[in-house]
């Protein structure tokens, strides 16, 4: 009996590198939709984590952080005593706070109070079209994280719109997707070109959900009539949106250490670590590093999930954009990482049971429990007044210890010195504008407002406000401001009469 020759065994496959098993894990797996009959998102433990976000945002609205620098010329816009800004989303921003002014009277609080109002009601739309566990991660992170509360507690840019629609506009799109809701594709996408009317860098999440639904295993969507119609209009919105849109949050921004700066600084979030909690680069440095381990340690829980690919094409089409397009301020327009920042840590979410997230999440309260209390007696986000202590920290100007808007308390002080007679209240630093939209709104025309470069109107008493480390010869001081730290903030002056 014949007998056959062992076979030779068989040669292993040739293993592939690293990146080609991660454009593999991006671009295929199951398919998982979002929302189920059987798992709503909405339970108390969401409404919970939405009374958190404006617990977070409403306490001293109109005093925490004290307003500063041009905060007060979108009010003024709005009072339609300032020049209007070209653009629909300045327009939108105008008209928006022109209503709460009807509801609420002109105040500062008014102003903030429409960027908070959007901000809540876009995250609300979006962890509406997620599942449970998801849902309240998502909302957690956009909600409670320190760089969203300062964003919406300043009226001074409209970062409030961007980030709202930075979270909407991905989710929107994937669950028309994942729904096979076509005409909800083309609703997603002018949601997406919406946001470029508010910012230019709303480019990124638009681009990475045209790069999804490019990817191979998505191919057959471009069988739906509704995806050529979407990409159709969305790509004319955004032409338009960002040929109108504000110049000033693109800066050309290149070579590779300046990049990895502007990552590290993005995910360090410059602006709550170091203005408004005083922390060293080093403390700015960890967090970075500390979130960067977290993405490795939850890397292959989130890619197991359909959504959690997408989640990772939008965070790493931002990681590396944002940097590349152009940098204004990574604080103010680093929305563009929170937001896929919340889908990512949504994905996660939904591979762990909720018993898993009791440690963390306590940790993350806690932390944004004490950024938070710093946070309060911070400066405003333009932080153009400001002092370098010694150690390498940054000193922010902290809030006066009345928690009142300087303004509203200059006013007040003028009026009581002024006693009836008329008066006129002058600055040299820039960062009193907002005097300008509190004199303007107030019904009492008795006190008017003029920067030192223009004409003083005669008959009336001279009132300056400085400083509060600074000493006017020939004038004498009528009141003085301290921060909750009890260092000096500012002061106004009364012209000594000849």
């Amino acid at each position: 009996m014949e007998t056959k020759p062992d076979q030779e065994p068989s040669s292993p496959a040739p293993r592939t590198d690293g990146l080609s098993r991660l454009i593999k894990r991006l671009t295929s797996g199951p398919e998982t939709l979002l929302a189920a009959p059987d798992r709503p998102p909405w339970s108390p433990a969401l409404a919970a984590v939405f009374a958190l976000g404006l617990a977070l945002r409403l306490p001293w609205l109109g005093g925490v952080p004290n307003p500063w620098g041009h905060e007060g010329d979108l009010p003024l816009r709005a009072l339609g005593l300032a020049p209007s800004v070209p653009g629909f989303g300045s327009a939108v921003v105008t008209a928006f706070t022109a209503s709460a002014f009807a509801l609420f009277g002109p105040s500062f609080g008014a102003a903030r109070l429409v960027m908070v109002t959007v901000l809540v009601a876009l995250v609300a739309a979006a962890a509406t079209l997620l599942r449970r566990r998801p849902a309240i991660a998502f909302a957690l992170v956009l909600l409670a994280h320190p760089w969203s509360v300062a964003w919406s507690r300043s009226g001074l840019y409209p970062a409030a719109f961007s980030l709202g629609l930075a979270a909407l506009g991905p989710v929107a799109w994937w669950y028309a997707v994942r729904s096979r809701a076509t005409w909800g594709l083309v609703l997603a996408a002018q949601v997406l070109a919406l946001g470029l009317h508010f910012s230019p860098l709303a480019l990124l999440p638009a681009l990475a959900c045209v790069a999804w639904v490019t990817l191979p295993a998505r191919r057959p969507l471009f069988q739906w009539r509704a995806t050529w119609i979407a990409l159709a209009t969305g790509l004319a919105h955004g032409a338009l949106a960002l040929w109108f849109a504000p110049r000033s949050g693109i800066a050309v921004r290149a070579g590779f250490l300046d990049t990895v700066r502007a990552i590290i600084g993005a995910l360090g979030g410059s602006s709550t670590l170091r203005y408004f909690a005083g922390s060293s680069d080093a403390v700015e440095a960890l967090v970075a590093v500390a979130t960067l381990l977290l993405v490795a340690l939850s890397v292959r829980r989130v890619l197991a999930d359909d959504f959690g690919r997408f989640a990772g094409v939008q965070l790493l089409v931002a990681m590396v954009g944002l940097p590349l397009i152009g940098l204004h301020r990574v604080d103010g327009w680093g929305f563009v990482l929170l937001a896929p920042w919340a889908m990512w840590c949504a994905a996660w979410a939904r591979t762990r049971h909720e018993r898993a997230y009791l440690g963390p999440g306590s940790l993350a309260l806690a932390v944004t429990a004490a950024v938070g209390s710093h946070f309060l007696q911070g400066s405003s986000i333009d932080l153009s007044l400001h002092d370098n202590s010694p150690g390498g920290r940054f000193w922010a100007v902290q809030v006066p210890a009345e928690r009142r808007a300087i303004p509203e308390l200059v006013r007040a002080a003028v009026l009581d010195d002024a006693r009836g007679a008329p008066a006129v209240v002058t600055w040299t630093d820039p960062n009193f504008e907002p005097l300008r939209f509190v004199l303007a709104a107030s019904p009492d025309r008795r006190i008017l407002g003029a920067s030192m470069d223009e004409a003083v109107p005669a008959g009336r008493r001279v009132y300056r406000v400085t400083d509060g480390r600074w000493v006017l010869m020939g004038w004498h001081r009528v009141h003085r401001w301290t921060m909750t730290g009890g260092l000096p903030l500012a002061a106004v002056w009364a012209l000594d009469e000849p």
